[in-house]
């Protein structure tokens, strides 16, 4: 039957080959429907073109859903690869709100205010880089002249005092003279030796807050009648020991003496155990000075 096909398919008849029915040529296509009816000899035969032609046509439409089903698998794998790449987010920035700065002449003078005090600021601290300071620890230069000389003298002499030292050495500012002050200033950090003139129980009484009384001696070596109470100030920095309640009284009894701007030198030293003071006025005149021996002598 073979051979009768293919001899047919040499024929002088023009016959459709496959491609008739959409298919692209191929030649491995061994069936071929007859053109002519002439040729086919009985209705078997015919039958069996039919047959072979849709036996064609199925292996032809499997063979190209394989193919369709493999494109379809290439472009989702295609899409799955697009999908994983990473996107760039693009980040879109809102613009700043823009706030319009009022200038009068209110901003002007505390902008004026401002700068002069930073310009002050910056004076004063190339003033105080300038300014030599004291150095810790440095040995303090007492004034020794005849009035201290005659004022220890009377002390360890006619007193019978003992424990005679210079507690401070220092010039009298105005605030140590005025009447609404009524006390004589003695820095804690101008005091020569704090710890030396006070015994212990003394200076904790001090710290405390509580006075006591003392004896003082005027730059005539006269003592002041009137009691004087001696008390210790706390300040923001330091601290300082002060002479009060009657030193107006004592100012204006040696107002000859004491000024503002002269430089005195006070005293401490002990009469049977009790704290007295004295103070020398180190620009006195000498020959003016009252005689020694007619101070009273507790």
């Amino acid at each position: 039957m073979g051979n009768l096909l293919a001899q047919n398919a040499k024929g002088r008849n023009k016959r459709a080959h496959s491609a008739c029915m959409a298919f692209e040529d191929d030649d491995n296509d061994e069936y071929y429907l007859l053109a002519g009816e002439d040729v086919v000899e009985n209705e078997a035969e015919r039958e069996f073109y039919r047959k072979k032609i849709m036996e064609l046509y199925e292996e032809k439409m499997m063979k190209f859903a394989r193919e369709d089903a493999l494109a379809e698998q290439i472009k989702c794998e295609e899409r799955k690869m697009l999908c994983k790449r990473p996107t760039k987010k693009i980040k879109i920035q809102q613009p700043k709100p823009t706030t319009q700065i009022v200038s009068n002449q209110v901003t002007q003078q505390l902008k004026q205010f401002i700068t002069n005090n930073e310009m002050n600021a910056i004076e004063e601290r190339k003033r105080s880089k300038s300014t030599p300071t004291v150095e810790k620890n440095k040995k303090v230069e007492i004034v020794k002249n005849q009035i201290t000389q005659e004022l220890e003298e009377f002390i360890t002499n006619k007193l019978k005092g003992k424990e005679a030292k210079v507690v401070i050495e220092k010039t009298l500012y105005k605030s140590d003279l005025e009447k609404n002050q009524n006390r004589l200033n003695m820095p804690m950090k101008q005091v020569i030796k704090p710890d030396e003139f006070l015994r212990k129980n003394e200076k904790d009484d001090l710290e405390n807050g509580k006075e006591f009384e003392v004896k003082l001696w005027g730059p005539r070596l006269e003592m002041h009648e009137e009691p004087m109470m001696l008390k210790m100030w706390h300040m923001n920095s330091t601290s300082n020991y002060v002479l009060k309640t009657n030193w107006n009284h004592f100012v204006m009894a040696n107002k000859k003496d004491l000024e503002i701007n002269k430089k005195i030198q006070v005293w401490s030293f002990r009469i049977d155990e009790k704290l007295c003071f004295a103070i020398a006025c180190l620009d006195r005149n000498v020959d003016g000075q009252n005689d020694a021996a007619a101070a009273p002598i507790i």
